[in-house]
Order: structure tokens, then C-alpha cells, then sequence
């Protein structure tokens, strides 16, 4: 049996396997993830995906991401995979508690996401 770590870990690197190309990591999407914690610190994770969301395919491969996870793990709260605006609008709905804690929980999967970006991340053209 898995714990939460080891689940994070399994779903963050075959969710950047989805994005990747022959399994590396674009360069800007790596260095975009990284801050991405920052993000949600400063913005909190609902304002965050809106953010993600009205961007380009970039952040809306980390939205996509953050989305699935969301909606795997709080769809007792109404998260479903329907649309874009209800999973937005549910953000709206969560008592304060319930908001802190999915927003922790994309923070713990940040890590691990940053984690395997850097590590599978394109090499510098510089470099070679």
C-alpha cells in the first residue's frame, strides 16, 4: 500500500510524462513550476488556477495537473473534471478550513513536482 508521499511522487512524474517530450521537460514549463509554490503563497490556490487557466498552454499544462489532482482527491467537495468553470466556481464554496487544506495539499505536490521537473529538464543549449 502506498502512502500520500509515495502517491504524490507516482502522480506528479506521470503527469510531467504526459507533457514531456521523450520524457524531458521543457526548460520553461521546469522553471515555471518551480514557482509556482510562490504563487499560491501569494495568490491562495483558487485565485492561482484562474490565473493558470487564462494563460497560455504553459501554465495550463500546470493547471491541467493541479486540476486532476484536485478533483482525485476532493471530489467529495464537489471537485469534478466537468467543466472549468464549476471546478472554479467550487473554490467559492469551501469553508476556509477545506480551502487551506487542498491548497497545502498542491503545495506538498509541488514539491515533488518541482522535484522531477528539474531533474528531467531540458539541457542548456549553452551547455552542450
Amino acid at each position: 500500500m502506498e502512502n500520500i508521499q509515495q502517491e504524490r511522487a507516482k502522480f506528479a512524474i506521470e503527469q510531467l510524462e504526459k507533457i514531456s517530450s521523450n520524457q524531458v521537460i521543457d526548460k520553461d514549463i521546469a522553471t515555471f513550476i518551480v514557482g509556482m509554490p510562490n504563487m499560491i503563497l501569494s495568490n491562495g490556490i483558487g485565485q492561482t488556477m484562474a490565473f493558470l487557466l487564462a494563460k497560455t498552454d504553459k501554465e495550463k499544462k500546470v493547471y491541467r495537473i493541479l486540476k486532476n489532482w484536485i478533483c482525485k482527491k476532493y471530489a467529495n467537495l464537489g471537485f469534478t473534471d466537468k467543466s472549468d468553470m464549476d471546478f472554479i466556481k467550487t473554490f467559492c464554496t469551501l469553508k476556509q478550513d477545506k480551502y487551506l487544506e487542498i491548497q497545502r495539499e498542491c503545495l506538498r505536490l509541488c514539491e515533488w513536482l518541482k522535484r522531477y521537473a528539474r531533474a528531467f529538464q531540458e539541457e542548456d543549449k549553452d551547455k552542450q
